[in-house]
């Protein structure tokens, strides 16, 4: 359990307050650093396959390890970029067709705003995205390496 120590200062006493922040606690079995590993056709069939299921299936009925792997894929999609150097800037590593659809058919479907509902114990992450402590995965936000999909392309 960690805690917080808050300090006020008024014209001639301190109050020193202590507080417990159980919810800080929820990430201690996690390697921030790490990053999962696969090609780039093991990626594309993850992607077809988050695909399918948002397709056939309700938010709710998806499986933990289902969400963690869509959760995996919308972060890779979205956070992994490459440096352009005719046009000067980074731009989307992953985009085209299969890529697109999944980012189309996880808006239909609404699925930020659905997610927080199968899951209502989340804290949010760094950069306004969530973290789901049942689930150990970050959802959209700034995802540490855990949370993203390292791609080799060959």
């Amino acid at each position: 359990m960690k805690f917080i120590l808050k300090i006020f200062f008024s014209s001639n006493c301190i109050l020193l307050t202590l507080l417990t922040c159980p919810a800080q606690n929820t990430r201690v079995d996690i390697n921030s650093d790490s990053s999962r590993q696969i090609s780039l056709l093991n990626f594309n069939k993850l992607v077809d396959s988050c695909t399918l299921l948002l397709k056939t299936k309700r938010v709710h009925e998806i499986t933990d390890s289902g969400h963690i792997d869509l959760m995996l894929c919308f972060n890779t999609i979205h956070f992994s970029n490459t440096f352009d150097p005719e046009k000067r800037r980074f731009e989307k590593k992953f985009s085209g067709d299969r890529y697109d659809l999944l980012e189309k058919v996880i808006e239909d479907v609404d699925y930020l705003r659905e997610i927080i509902k199968v899951y209502p114990e989340w804290i949010p992450n760094r950069g306004m995205g969530y973290f789901f402590p049942k689930l150990k995965m970050e959802l959209a936000g700034t995802p540490r390496r855990y949370a993203v999909i390292n791609v080799i392309v060959k």
